[in-house]
């Protein structure tokens, strides 16, 4: 709860709050004191040893500043996640089992985060009947619609006054916006309303209970038609904050709609006046005072803008790289920015463009010349970059490029594109780069694109290392940084019984064979041809071994070769590239990467989160995930005999594999969620913005 001179209401509300009935585990109450002058901290004081209270005292005004505060110091004790964080006002007095009927609630629907109570009016003088008949009863004095059924809710329904979220929510990055909301006289309306629909955005759902229902005081001041009419004002400021720039056709900042709608409402104003019409005359007025209110925040506060972000790379293939590029998409326009993928074409490009564009995602062809990566023709290249790349790069108007980097210099023109663009950049470091020395040709050029460079993060500790011992004398020195690890979706990786069936009857498996599994690119780096080698030795120990690879590349025909030369072709499945691998990885046993090099390796989670033990060389990346788990092992990447031998092991020990198949799920869950990837994308983006 924050407050801000609540001296008059607050006795009421802190006496309510000693008669709550004990929620499981108990309660206790963080009272922010919003920069009072009148008795709040003596009210306060006087409850100290009535309730499970704590007082913070802040000079900042704004109240959600001061509800960030409290949260801050309400998240220094541990938790599961799973507790709720309940958030009142301080005219808001509580029914004794209010707390109980949000605990049952949260209880009973594991799978909402935010939960509503009803909130009634506590006239502390009655409103005239016109104007109660007139004025919106939510949006003037917070009170929730009597008859609004428990049950999934509209997130802008549930307010601050009556409201519970789960602590996992917090504990993930979420913070009210506190530019919003009350914040002295005048202020942009809608503070709680603009944080839950943040919420819906990012996939979390809200629940309504009637039950939980606390009593809103309003004061006599408050039922004034003058009050009321601000309050239209105020919130038009906040429609204002949370509309977007360029959503509706526009004059002079605003939506000509309303520019039209604002002369139709005067005139009706007037009109209403000289006929006497009490009750037209103040609809009118109110919708008057809510334009008014949105102009001037349009024209002389905050209007928000979708920050549009670019997301490039150089591409040759679909890949682990190219996934991350559509996921981190996906995520950002759940944050409330605007993506847009811009790609090189490459062999399997337009059918997966169109595949994301049914999802929702925005795709375009970007072609650019290459002058840093590609030596042939570098010189014409870079011309045709200053006369071209740079006005191409523009029509694409991105406030921010992101570009992945996928090893050593690819990419890098991107970046002195945007840097003569003047386009801040984020480089996502997908692989551990060897440590080659730049030519003197790249190295001007790289120092006048790495000017451009914001913030650099990576998929692993490793990968960030390596590309900080290659590029680190050209970040400037308050460039952000961080690991930001591949992210699997754990809804849709998951461990089934049925789907390991239908897999292996897709793949035409026994039930009861020993299955070795890849999900990897045929290509040199992923080296499939040390996983064949692999197989053939253990096949004679173990009859009943098959071989899965579901991948495609340029090594695809020699395997095939060596598969028909050795004789088992009936025991090497081909499955191609698989669009739904989480349909195919529970027909294995083992996951096997055995790549030479790795950024992080996003198959090895998908396996794991599918229960499936994952096994890898110690390479960088692979390390990083598999150096201190218990669901998988790695493998020395040079010593086929030992390598061999731990597998061999693995497929004779059943229990043992089993035992790692739990804590390969458990380790993708708590380290590789979606929700952990879209929270620390939320914070490094924001940082930057």
């Amino acid at each position: 709860m924050a407050s801000c001179n609540g001296a008059s209401t607050l006795p009421a509300v802190l006496l309510a709050y000693t008669h709550l009935q004990v929620p499981h585990g108990g309660w206790r109450l963080i009272i922010a004191d919003n920069a009072s002058t009148d008795a709040t901290a003596q009210v306060i004081a006087a409850f100290r040893g009535r309730l499970p209270l704590q007082h913070l005292l802040l000079a900042q005004p704004g109240k959600n500043a001061a509800l960030n505060r409290a949260l801050a110091l309400a998240l220094q004790t541990g938790g599961d996640g799973a507790e709720l964080f309940v958030f009142s006002d301080d005219d808001a007095v509580p029914r004794p089992d209010w707390l109980l009927r949000l605990e049952a609630c949260a209880r009973s629907q594991p799978g909402h985060a935010v939960f509503g109570g009803a909130i009634v009016p506590a006239w502390r003088q009655a409103p005239e009947p016109w104007l109660l008949a007139l004025a919106p009863h939510g949006l003037t004095w917070g009170a929730t619609d009597i008859s609004l059924p428990d049950g999934p809710v509209y997130p802008g329904l549930v307010w601050g006054a009556n409201m519970a979220v789960r602590r996992r929510i917090f504990a993930q990055g979420w913070r009210f916006d506190d530019s919003v909301g009350p914040r002295g006289a005048s202020y942009a309306m809608g503070s709680e309303v603009s944080f839950n629909l943040q919420l819906a955005q990012a996939g979390h759902r809200a629940l309504f209970c009637r039950a939980a229902q606390v009593a809103h005081i309003i004061r006599p001041a408050q039922v004034q038609p003058a009050w009321v009419l601000r309050r239209a004002w105020l919130f038009g400021r906040g429609q204002c904050r949370q509309q977007l720039v360029g959503g509706a056709p526009e004059w002079l900042g605003v939506p000509r709609w309303m520019l039209a709608r604002l002369l139709r409402d005067a005139i009706g104003a007037m009109a209403a006046w000289l006929r006497r019409d009490r009750q037209q005359f103040f609809l009118r007025r109110w919708q008057l005072a809510y334009l008014r209110g949105y102009l001037h925040e349009a024209w002389r506060g905050q209007r928000k803008r979708q920050t549009r972000v670019l997301i490039s790379s150089y591409s040759g293939e679909l890949g682990g790289m190219e996934l991350r590029m559509a996921q981190e998409a996906q995520l950002l326009d759940a944050a409330g920015y605007r993506s847009t993928l811009a790609l090189r074409r490459f062999p399997g490009f337009e059918h997966w463009r169109e595949r994301l564009r049914t999802e929702g995602l925005a795709v375009q062809i970007y072609e650019p010349p290459l002058f840093i990566e590609h030596w042939a023709w570098r010189r014409c290249n870079l011309l045709r970059a200053r006369l071209t790349g740079a006005w191409r790069l523009r029509r694409l108007r991105p406030d921010l490029l992101h570009v992945a980097f996928c090893w050593t210099t690819y990419g890098a023109s991107l970046v002195w594109l945007a840097q003569r663009c003047r386009i801040p950049v984020v480089i996502s470091v997908h692989n551990a780069f060897p440590a080659a020395p730049f030519s003197r040709w790249q190295q001007p050029l790289l120092a006048q694109a790495f000017r451009a460079v914001k913030g650099v993060y990576a998929v692993s500790p490793s990968a960030l290392q390596h590309f900080l011992a290659l590029y680190q004398p050209l970040l400037a020195p308050g460039t952000r940084l961080a690991v930001i690890a591949n992210g699997v979706d754990t809804a849709r990786f998951i461990v089934s019984a049925d789907r390991r069936m239908q897999a292996r009857v897709k793949l035409g498996l026994p039930q009861d064979a020993l299955v070795l599994g890849a999900v990897a690119r045929l290509a040199v780096q992923k080296r499939p041809l040390a996983l064949l080698a692999l197989f053939l030795r253990l096949q004679p120990q173990f009859p009943n071994l098959y071989l899965v690879l579901a991948g495609a590349g340029p090594l695809e025909a020699m395997l095939h070769e060596q598969v028909q030369a050795a004789g088992m072709a009936q025991r090497v499945i081909f499955a191609g590239f698989q669009a739904q691998v989480e349909l195919l990885m529970p027909a294995f046993d083992l996951h096997l990467l055995l790549s030479r090099n790795e950024g992080f390796g996003i198959a090895t989670i998908e396996a794991m989160a599918c229960g499936v033990p994952a096994l890898g060389t110690d390479v960088p990346g692979t390390a990083d995930i598999l150096g201190a788990s218990q669901g998988g092992l790695l493998l020395p990447v040079d010593d086929e005999g030992a390598a061999c031998d731990t597998v061999a092991a693995l497929l004779r020990d059943a229990p043992r594999r089993a035992r790692m198949a739990l804590a390969a799920r458990a380790e993708a869950e708590q380290r590789y969620s979606m929700t952990r990837l879209a929270s620390q994308l939320r914070q490094f983006y924001a940082s930057l913005m």
